[in-house]
């Protein structure tokens, strides 16, 4: 008889060990919440961390070649920029580098070199069609926008990242010779511009996206730098 019960609470307190075993679950049998949240809680701290000083250790830079637009900022500050998300070039076919004599002669003004020359970003002649006609420039405006990069030694030009009428970029820094910010804008829910800045690889082919809740100044007079420089007579 003593073996009997002895054995009983042998099984019993085996079945209870492998039940309470293991993983913590939740009520719903999932892996538990709380360990799960607070894995996510510190991965997100050090991202944070890193994207801010990426953005902060440009601050001189940024402040001295885009001054002007983000003057259209009230209160503007880059430590209010948060990366987004990260995006790859689309590297799509724009046009052939060879003959490039008509394009240069209406949108050389406007393009954004690197330091070392041998690559340019080009910000209008996708969503701009300019044609001279006598001692005019007439151009035709398209609501969308495609940004190209242009490798002069490789012989590469391609588009890589389009915008609809809701965004758009208006201005480039190169900060080396393989990487630059774009500075544009973005319509949020209530039709204001907010400012967006691109970090963008051109090694990597990878953009880092970074926003903040700023809104752009309605009685703000900004005018893009590249835009100004093609000096557009007429509209059609």
């Amino acid at each position: 008889m003593r073996q009997r019960i002895g054995l009983f609470f042998l099984v019993f307190f085996l079945i209870g060990f492998i039940s309470c075993g293991g993983k913590k679950t939740s009520a719903d049998g999932n892996a538990d919440p709380q360990n799960k949240d607070t894995n996510a809680v510190k991965q997100t701290s050090t991202n944070t961390f890193a994207q801010d000083t990426m953005l902060s250790s440009l601050k001189p830079l940024l402040e001295k070649g885009l001054d002007k637009w983000i003057q259209s900022f009230p209160n503007f500050h880059i430590d209010s920029f948060r990366q987004s998300d990260i995006r790859e070039f689309q590297v799509n076919d724009y046009r052939e580098v060879s003959g490039m004599g008509q394009f240069y002669a209406l949108y050389q003004p406007s393009l954004s070199y690197s330091p070392d020359s041998s690559q340019f970003i080009d910000l209008y002649s996708s969503g701009i069609s300019l044609e001279k006609k006598g001692k005019k420039i007439i151009a035709i405006g398209d609501v969308d926008q495609a940004v190209t990069l242009c490798n002069l030694k490789t012989k590469s030009w391609k588009s890589i990242i389009s915008f609809g009428p809701s965004a758009g970029m208006e201005e480039v820094v190169w900060i080396s010779p393989v990487k630059f910010i774009l500075a544009g804008t973005m319509q949020n829910d209530e039709g204001k511009h907010q400012p967006v800045l691109l970090l963008g690889n051109t090694e990597e082919r990878s953009f880092r996206w970074f926003e903040a809740n700023l809104i752009r100044n309605e009685e703000s007079k900004y005018e893009a730098s590249g835009f100004s420089k093609l000096k557009i007579d007429e509209w059609e």
